[in-house]
């Protein structure tokens, strides 16, 4: 290259290299920074429940739970046996985020070919709107974390991706020789993701009239029909793995798949028809409200915009340039487009919010996929009608479009990237080592019962592994609908010693004790005196009517907003009527906290018998905030009876508490539960006159048959350990709940923590609820409160006041009034 060549002026040097290297060929590497960004954060091991159930049953060609999920099952013994890398685990992670990868290439096909289209730009704009609605979607924070962990509703998502691509190249060549090829692709497809899950047949009315009004003779070119058909049946031969496997060694899956019922009762998942349309015309705008709060999660407002827009772009009509070719049979414009994806869009929204089932957020995939794919495209029509309306040349479009990729895919990776990742999970491998570890040589015959997500790893052990505890030690049951936790501790007690996966508060209302064991808990019966083997021993040390025997502090080393355990071993020598509950002090420094529990979840001292032994964990959360250094602990009794502490004195083990990195701002809050969840605001209202901003000191005032309705707008302060409920209850004065709901946030919509996704810090949510007052409700004042409990435990959530102090469990929003 000759010197004059280096000397150009940068600008006209990369002019050169785009005549070399046009930018339409370039930007589409751009795209590869989806597959990064899932790879380097991919869960690396099991994952509690469902995803290493998808794991294992793919590796032993099992049947799943249903709809059985064939498809997945089989692409996943696929990615299992061919990838030479990583571990099981990884490998069937790694085909979520192939999935995930395709839908945000296949959105950037659409775009593209839209904008190229329907535009007055050239391949190079076209690619750069293509490229911003790929990375926007593959960002997306329910499809990011879809995409780094073995699940179905991804590949679900992916199908609608690669139909709607199939549909749209269809109609652009439809015309043409050969265009028939992407409508038959799109037949085969069809068929094959019916296989995989039956949300998919909630886009076909959007596919169907696409194809009538695309190409309105179709109906009349039989030889066309009779391929579409034998294409899709081709896809649903899939179907014939059920009967073939339903009777495979080592047996997992229902056995009757060879018979019609159970293949129809199997992939229709009729078992669960209560997850049906739950909700009415009347709550319509607060699913609306929860559909809106679920986006705002995903994109921010000026992709949504760009969606809206998008929309609204096409079905104005023909576009600035159309390259049709062929007869005016095909129908080749906007207008179509925006059939097929508004309609798509609609009937997978309105099926999918109406449903009263925890994983709505894993179902509402294919949905956000088409808001991303409408932002591309809506980004095309502004820079088009900017460039055309408002003659705005290249450098203003270049700064417009670098905002929106600012504001819209950067955004999302900056927001989401510190914490959506799973690479450090190690839950599922742990409880697996965990099980392994504590029961192993202790020739206890003992018997642990696991819920679903716990049960999971077992069974990859025994299926994947060949690796089994030794029968002698321990045997994991499941607990299912056919023998659930009490009938199933009925069942194995007395004969057997019973752990459990987790605090399960109907067994403990049943009145058997439930001592906590390292990660598990034992259910023992009254009046046990033992002491176990793994508490540290102390002299008794009395407290009022009490005596505190031995403790376990496992963590000593702590960052601020960790989650502490301590675990007390009590007794009340002579029996009590009083009601005790410890209060734990940390003093260090400056900071001093008195952490008061309170007796919900725990067995209430008139309930303890004279010497037994009762052994509780009280958990509690480090504030946020709270400065490094050196803590002492103590622990004392206080007897609510008589509102007074008792002369216990206890000192604990020192903690080192190690100051928080990147910590939440914490300071508007309502409540703060277990520094895990704020709520930032409550707005309740009756009728269109009667509004409250919580706390409220004026009531409200309703009739009965009046629906009070409430707004509680939540706020993630960090990962949460458990899926938590939230309770909306109308008390009397004397602290009675009267009126009470108690449901996952958001109508089911998106649990805390009770499969991935996950709350992630940060995240703010609207969350509305209807509070009927009952037509015979007897007149008076009333208070209205709200609060969290551990959906398993039934454990409400401590509330920490500004200096970290537990203030409470419940949080009163107001009076209220119910007048005659």
């Amino acid at each position: 290259m000759s010197n004059s060549s280096t000397n150009l002026p940068l600008r006209q040097r990369l002019a050169n290299i785009s005549s070399l290297v046009p930018a339409e060929r370039l930007l589409p590497f751009l795209l590869v920074a989806v597959p990064v960004l899932y790879t380097i954060t991919l869960a690396q091991d099991l994952v509690l429940g469902d995803p290493t159930e998808y794991t294992f049953v793919a590796n032993i060609l099992g049947i799943a739970h249903p709809p059985g999920y064939v498809f997945m099952t089989l692409l996943g013994k696929l990615f299992q046996s061919v990838l030479p890398l990583g571990d099981i685990p990884w490998r069937t992670h790694l085909l979520a985020a192939t999935a995930a990868t395709v839908s945000a290439i296949l959105v950037y096909g659409v775009v593209q070919m839209v904008a190229w289209r329907h535009s007055t730009f050239n391949k190079s704009w076209a690619a750069a709107s293509a490229l911003f609605a790929g990375l926007v979607v593959g960002t997306g924070a329910d499809i990011w974390q879809h995409g780094i962990h073995a699940n179905p509703h991804i590949v679900t998502a992916a199908f609608l991706s690669v139909n709607v691509y199939l549909l749209t190249r269809w109609q652009a060549t439809a015309a043409e020789t050969g265009g028939q090829r992407w409508l038959l692709l799109f037949a085969f497809s069809a068929g094959l993701g019916l296989t995989h899950h039956p949300l998919t047949v909630f886009s076909w009315p959007a596919y169907g009239l696409f194809i009538l009004v695309v190409q309105p003779g179709i109906w009349r070119q039989g030889r066309t029909l009779l391929k579409m058909a034998a294409l899709g049946a081709l896809g649903l031969s899939l179907w014939l793995y059920y009967p073939l496997r339903s009777s495979m060694n080592p047996p997992f899956g229902p056995a009757d798949m060879d018979t019609l019922d159970g293949f129809l009762r199997h992939v229709l998942g009729r078992g669960i028809t209560e997850s049906l349309p739950f909700f009415g015309f009347g709550d319509q705008l607060d699913r609306a409200a929860v559909f809106w709060s679920l986006l705002r999660l995903q994109y921010a407002l000026p992709t949504i915009f760009l969606a809206l827009f998008g929309l609204a772009w096409l079905l104005r009509g023909t576009g600035s340039r159309q390259r049709q070719a062929g007869t005016g049979a095909t129908n080749s414009g906007m207008r179509p487009l925006a059939l097929l994806l508004g309609l798509a869009l609609l009937s997978n929204y309105a099926f999918v919010i109406n449903l009263r089932q925890q994983d709505i957020m894993a179902y509402l995939l294919g949905t956000f996929v088409l808001v991303g794919l409408l932002a591309g495209i809506g980004l095309t029509g502004l820079l088009d009608l900017s460039r055309r309306r408002l003659q705005l040349g290249r450098p203003l479009l270049t700064l417009l479009l670098g905002g929106l990729f600012l504001l819209g895919p950067l955004l999302q990776v900056a927001r989401n990237m510190p914490s959506i990742s799973l690479r450090e999970y190690d839950a599922g491998r742990d409880y697996l080592e965990t099980v392994h570890a504590w029961f192993e040589d202790q020739g206890e015959g003992a018997v642990l019962l696991n819920d679903w997500e716990h049960m999971t790893p077992l069974w990859y052990a025994r299926f994947v592994e060949d690796r089994l505890p030794d029968p002698d030690d321990v045997t994991a049951h499941l607990v299912s609908t056919d023998r659930p936790w009490l009938e199933s501790v009925f069942y194995f007690l007395p004969a057997q010693p019973v752990y459990l996966s987790g605090y399960r508060s109907e067994i403990a209302g049943a009145g058997f004790r439930l001592r906590p064991r390292g990660p598990f808990y034992q259910v023992v019966q009254p009046g046990d005196t033992s002491l176990p083997a793994e508490l540290t021993p102390i002299e008794p040390a009395a407290g009022g009517d009490l005596e505190v025997l031995a403790y376990d502090l496992p963590a000593t080393t702590l960052a601020a907003g960790d989650l502490v355990p301590l675990t007390l071993a009590m007794r009340a020598p002579q029996g009590t009527e009083d009601f005790y509950v410890p209060v734990v002090t940390l003093a260090g420094g400056q900071r001093q906290l008195s952490l008061e529990f309170t007796t919900d979840g725990h067995l209430i001292t008139p309930q303890w018998q004279p010497e037994e032994v009762i052994i509780e964990r009280f958990e509690f959360a480090l504030p946020h905030d709270l400065e490094g250094g050196t803590y002492n602990v103590r622990v004392g009794l206080r007897n609510l009876s008589a509102a007074a502490d008792t002369a216990l004195d206890l000192s604990l083990p020192q903690l080192t508490v190690k100051p928080a990195t990147g910590r939440p701002f914490t300071g508007a809050l309502l409540a703060n539960f277990r520094q895990r969840v704020g709520l930032a605001g409550a707005v309740a209202r009756i009728g269109l006159n009667q509004r409250r901003n919580a706390p409220w000191d004026q009531p409200l005032v309703a009739n009965p048959g009046d629906t009070v309705h409430l707004t509680l707008d939540w706020r993630s302060l960090a990962l949460a350990e458990e899926s938590y409920t939230v309770f909306v209850h109308l008390i009397d004065q004397a602290n009675r709940p009267l009126v009470t709901l108690d449901y996952t946030p958001l109508g089911g919509a998106t649990p805390t923590h009770l499969w991935i996704p996950k709350w992630l810090p940060g995240q703010q949510l609207q969350d509305p609820y209807q509070l009927p007052i009952p037509a015979d409700f007897t007149p008076g004042s009333y208070l209205l409160e709200v609060g969290l409990y551990e959906m398993t435990s039934g454990r409400r959530l401590h509330i920490a006041d500004q200096a970290g102090n537990l203030v409470g469990d419940r949080f009163i929003l107001g009076p209220l009034i119910v007048e005659p």
